[in-house]
């Protein structure tokens, strides 16, 4: 073998090895998407949840208290695009007074499931409802996109178990809209989301007390109760 040749052999096979080491190493480092949580509130056509609430008002005009039981049953009837060209979810509700009693339709609601969030439209009023990537402690303004006061809601209990209705979910993280109580008044506003269902409990707490702290009753206000009972697409 000529001398320019076994030089050439030296410098390329090294080069060549290295080089191979290196692609190969490359190959086998695959990585895994990030999981931020979206699963926590799904957004494909046909999913559906049926709930149960319990609902009581208490009238401090008539002084009365009125307690309503019914289902409701959220479905995600169609998607289409928004004005900032964003998929956005059709939520139709339905709600039934009774076993014996025909679903109708009570509400129309959207929805939109972004990269960083997700957003609900409720009544004519858009709120924040998740933030992603999903981490215990995260605060934000559920009231950003709406004219309410700022409204700190943050995130407890992820990823952890969570019984409704005898089900346990495995895999939840609850959003702590607001808890706050003293001598007049009680407000706890929690939701509870489970992977792959949405939202699985909710609890919206909003009343007056009696001043007297030796009168254990309630004045005005709203407490109102959703628990999930079946789900699917």
């Amino acid at each position: 073998m000529n001398t320019k040749l076994t030089k050439y052999f030296k410098i390329f096979i090294p080069f060549f090895c290295i080089t191979t080491l290196f692609f190969s190493s490359c190959k086998r480092e695959t990585i895994s998407p990030v999981d931020v949580g979206h699963d926590y509130y799904p957004s494909n056509v046909g999913h559906w949840v049926i709930y149960e609430v319990d609902s009581i008002f208490y009238d401090d005009f008539t002084h009365t208290v009125k307690t309503y039981n019914f289902k409701v049953n959220e479905k995600i009837e169609s998607s289409f695009l928004d004005n900032q060209n964003r998929k956005t979810e059709r939520l139709e509700r339905y709600r039934q007074w009774s076993d014996t009693t025909s679903w109708f339709l009570k509400d129309v609601w959207i929805s939109n499931l972004t990269s960083s969030s997700a957003e609900k439209v409720e009544e004519n009023v858009r709120y924040l409802k998740l933030v992603f990537p999903i981490k215990k402690g995260i605060t934000w303004n559920g009231n950003a996109f709406n004219s309410i006061n700022p409204q700190d809601y943050k995130y407890e209990n992820v990823f952890q178990p969570f019984t409704v209705n005898g089900i346990s979910y495995d895999s939840t993280i609850t959003v702590i809209q607001e808890i706050d109580s003293n001598l007049i008044y009680v407000k706890y506003m929690v939701e509870v989301y489970a992977k792959r269902v949405g939202l699985i409990y909710k609890k919206y707490k909003d009343v007056e007390k009696y001043p007297d702290p030796s009168i254990d009753s309630t004045i005005s206000g709203l407490d109102v109760t959703y628990k999930v009972i079946s789900f699917g697409n």
